[in-house]
C-alpha cells in the first residue's frame, strides 16, 4: 500500500465523511490532553480536507473547536432525510466524561459560533463506542455504549432539542451487559438490529422492534471482545475481534447457522486484536490491527491474511527509550475503510500520527482482484452493426448485483444497410453478374463513366464465353486476327485456293508458281548489290532466298503479335 496523506502529532480517533459530495473530509477527535502533561486541558475536534489532488503528504485543517473532555469515540452521519437542514450531516463525539456532543460540520467549517448543537448526558462513564445507523431512513439514530455497561439509543431528528434516550430492551426484559461495553454496531441491512460487545466476552444482538435481545454470542474463555463489525451486504453475518493475548483471533459468525459456534476463525495475530474494519466496497476484505504491532488485510474467501501493512515510510523510532519501546513504535490502535472512496483506508497509531493509505498497486497474495476494479459497464461493436453491452443495476457498494448483457443493432445510415443486405443476398445466390450490373447502374446514375466501364468489364469475367467477349470488348476480331497471321506467314487464303482449283491447276503448280515468283523477286533484289558486297557476304541465291523467306515469316509473326496486343 502507498501512503497518500499523513497528519502528525494527533493522537486521535477518526471518522470519515459519509456525504457523497465531500468524501475527502475526515474528522479527528483528540484522545489525549492538549496540554501534554498531567493536567487535563480537554480535547479538540478537527476537520481535515485530504485533497488527494495534491501530491504532498500534508493536508489542511478546515475547522477546529476545543472541547471540555477528551474523545473516546467519534461518528459522522450523512443525515440523508435531513440534508436540507444539515448538508454536511452531523458529527457525534463520545467523551471520557460520559457526555455525547453533537456538532454541525457545515457550521464548523463556516466558523459559526454555535456549531455545537447539543450535549447528551446519559452514561455514567466514558463512552467507548458510538455509531449512527447506516440505513438511509434511520440515519438520525445514534447508538452508544460505555464503561457503565449501558447501551443507549438517541434519536437526533432534532439535534438541538434531543429526546430522552432509550435502552434496547427495557424492563421487564432482563438482558443487559455485565461488563464494560467496548463497541456498538448497527446492522447494515436491517435498521432495527443492533450489536454491542463487552469486555467479558459477550456480544448481544438487540432487536429494537421487539425490544429484547435477539441472541447472545459468547466466547468460551470469556475473552474480551475489542471490536465488532457487520458484513456490509449480508445482514446475518458478523465478526468479533478478541483482545485477549491468549486467544487473539477474529471470529466470523453466520447467525442463520449457529449462535454458539463461529462459522470461521481467523488466526494471525500473536497478541490481542484492537480494531477491525470490514471493507464496504469488497466484502471479501477485512482489515485488523493488534497489540502485536501488526496490521493485516484478510481475504475472507481463503480465511488468511494476504497483506501486512508495515510501518509508514516516514516513521522514525525515537532516540533513547527503555523497555523495548522501539519495537512497539508505530503500533496502530484503530483502522477504518473510507465509506465512499474505494481502496482508501486510514490508521491511527500510538505515536500520535494519522495515516491514509491507498491499495492501488498493492502486491498481495489475494487470489482475486478487488471488486472495485471490476468494470461496471462495457460495450463492444460487432460486424453488421451489432452492439453488445453489459451493465450492473444500481445497488449498494459491495452488494452482489447480477450483470445484464444486451445485444442490439445500431443503424447510422439505413441506405448502407439496404445495400449490404442486397449484396449478401446476391452473394448467397452467386449472382455475380447481377452485382456488377447494380454497380454499373449506380455509377451511371452518379455520372461516373469510368466506374461504369470498369464494372462492365468485370462482368465479362463471369460470362459463359468470357475469352471471346473480353477480346471483343477490347476491339479485337478473332477472324481478322487469324487472317492477318496467315497472310504474314505466306499461307494462301481460302479464296485463292478455291480459284486455283476451278482453273484446273494442281497444288504443285500453284505452290511452284508462288515459289518461282518469290525467287524472281529475291534475284531482282540481289542484282542491285555490288560485287564487293557479294564477295563479303559470299552467300548463294538459294541461301538468300531462304533468308528472305524466314524474314517474311518473322514479319508476319510480329504483325500477329501486334494485333493481339
Amino acid at each position: 500500500m502507498s501512503l497518500v496523506k499523513e497528519i502528525e502529532d494527533k493522537g486521535a480517533t477518526l471518522a470519515w465523511s459519509p456525504v457523497s459530495t465531500a468524501p475527502h473530509y475526515v474528522a479527528l477527535g483528540m484522545k489525549d490532553s492538549s496540554g501534554g502533561g498531567f493536567d487535563d486541558y480537554g480535547g479538540e475536534l478537527e476537520i481535515h480536507d485530504l485533497n488527494f489532488n495534491e501530491k504532498s503528504l500534508k493536508c489542511s485543517s478546515v475547522a477546529s473547536v476545543k472541547t471540555s473532555g477528551r474523545f473516546m469515540s467519534l461518528a459522522w452521519s450523512a443525515m440523508s432525510n435531513y440534508a436540507k437542514d444539515f448538508p454536511s450531516g452531523l458529527i457525534a463525539g463520545g467523551m471520557n466524561d460520559g457526555a455525547i456532543n453533537i456538532w454541525d460540520p457545515a457550521k464548523l467549517m463556516a466558523a459559526h459560533p454555535k456549531a455545537q448543537l447539543s450535549s447528551l448526558q446519559a452514561h455514567q462513564g466514558a463512552v467507548n463506542g458510538i455509531q449512527f445507523n447506516p440505513n438511509p431512513a434511520s440515519q438520525h439514530l445514534l447508538a452508544s455504549g460505555g464503561t457503565d455497561a449501558a447501551v443507549y439509543i438517541h434519536a437526533l431528528d432534532r439535534p438541538d432539542t434531543p429526546k430522552q434516550p432509550f435502552v434496547p430492551a427495557p424492563e421487564p426484559n432482563a438482558a443487559k451487559h455485565a461488563a464494560e461495553v467496548s463497541r456498538v454496531a448497527w446492522n447494515t441491512q436491517v435498521p432495527h438490529i443492533l450489536a454491542s460487545a463487552s469486555l467479558n466476552g459477550s456480544c448481544i444482538v438487540w432487536d429494537l422492534r421487539q425490544k429484547k435481545a435477539w441472541c447472545e454470542l459468547r466466547d468460551q474463555n470469556r475473552s474480551a471482545i475489542a471490536d465488532v463489525a457487520w458484513n456490509p451486504i449480508e445482514g446475518l453475518q458478523i465478526a468479533t475481534g478478541l483482545g485477549d493475548d491468549q486467544n487473539p483471533v477474529i471470529k466470523l459468525w453466520d447467525l442463520r447457522s449457529s449462535t454458539t459456534l463461529p462459522l470461521a476463525t481467523l488466526k494471525g495475530h500473536s497478541q490481542g486484536v484492537l480494531s477491525m474494519s470490514w471493507c464496504p466496497n469488497d466484502t471479501s476484505l477485512l482489515l485488523s490491527c493488534g497489540k502485536d504491532n501488526r496490521t493485516f488485510l484478510w481475504d475472507l474467501c481463503d480465511c488468511r491474511p494476504v497483506y501486512e501493512l508495515q510501518a509508514a515510510p516516514t516513521a522514525t523510532a525515537p532516540s533513547g527509550g527503555f523497555g523495548g519501546f522501539g519495537s512497539a513504535f508505530g503500533r496502530r490502535y484503530e483502522v477504518s475503510w473510507s465509506p465512499k472512496l474505494p481502496a482508501v483506508l486510514s490508521t491511527c497509531s500510538f505515536d500520535r500520527k494519522v495515516h491514509v493509505y491507498s491499495m492501488s498497486g498493492t502486491k498481495s497474495q489475494a487470489t482475486q482482484a478487488p471488486k472495485w476494479l471490476r468494470r461496471p459497464v462495457g460495450a463492444s461493436f460487432g460486424f453488421g452493426g451489432k452492439l453488445v453491452t453489459f451493465s450492473s443495476p444500481p445497488g449498494k457498494p459491495g452488494q452482489r448485483v447480477p450483470q445484464v448483457v444486451k445485444v442490439s443493432s445500431v443503424v447510422e445510415d439505413s441506405s448502407i444497410v439496404q445495400v449490404s443486405r442486397a449484396f449478401e443476398q446476391r452473394m448467397g445466390q452467386k449472382d455475380f453478374r447481377g452485382i456488377c450490373n447494380d454497380k454499373a447502374a449506380a455509377a451511371e446514375a452518379a455520372g461516373d463513366e469510368h466506374e461504369k466501364q470498369v464494372w462492365e468489364f468485370i462482368k465479362l469475367i463471369f460470362e459463359d464465353d468470357a475469352r471471346a467477349k473480353l477480346l471483343d470488348k477490347l476491339g479485337f476480331n478473332a477472324e481478322e486476327i487469324k487472317a492477318a497471321i496467315e497472310q504474314g506467314a505466306g499461307v494462301p487464303s481460302a479464296g485463292a485456293v478455291a480459284a486455283a482449283a476451278a482453273s484446273g491447276e494442281t497444288a504443285q503448280d500453284f505452290f511452284g508458281a508462288e515459289a518461282a515468283g518469290s525467287e524472281g523477286e529475291i534475284a531482282a533484289g540481289l542484282g542491285d548489290v555490288t560485287l564487293n558486297e557479294k564477295e563479303e557476304k559470299s552467300e548463294s541465291p538459294v541461301v538468300a532466298a531462304g533468308a528472305a523467306g524466314v524474314s517474311a515469316t518473322a514479319g508476319g509473326s510480329d504483325m500477329g503479335k501486334k494485333a493481339l496486343l
